[in-house]
């Protein structure tokens, strides 16, 4: 019972991964939310299918912050505030794993 109750509430994956993963799925072409939940399982072997719970929020506040826009067939592109927040992060991580 004890090991019930210590895997609950844990993911799959670290915190922010979501995130990262939709805005680089969406970089390199516009998805709808089907298929990168479908990519996910797919790239991962089943590990990881997100859930529409997780992947339509997060699509949502990723419009609301103007990083992506949805498009014609109910697809999801990256923008170009999108584009400069995505590698304003890389370089942030370059420079942290310098400082290290």
């Amino acid at each position: 019972m004890s090991s019930d109750r210590s895997s609950r509430g844990r993911s799959a994956v670290p915190r922010g991964f979501s995130r990262y993963y939709v805005l680089e799925l969406l970089r390199k072409e516009p998805h709808t939310g089907k298929q990168i939940i479908d990519c996910a399982s797919e790239q991962s072997q089943g590990i990881w299918k997100p859930s529409p719970g997780l992947v339509y929020p997060l699509l949502g506040r990723l419009l609301d912050e103007g990083l992506i826009e949805e498009i014609e067939g109910g697809r999801y592109q990256m923008t170009e505030k999108g584009h400069i927040h995505r590698r304003g992060h890389r370089q942030d991580k370059r420079h942290d794993q310098k400082a290290d």
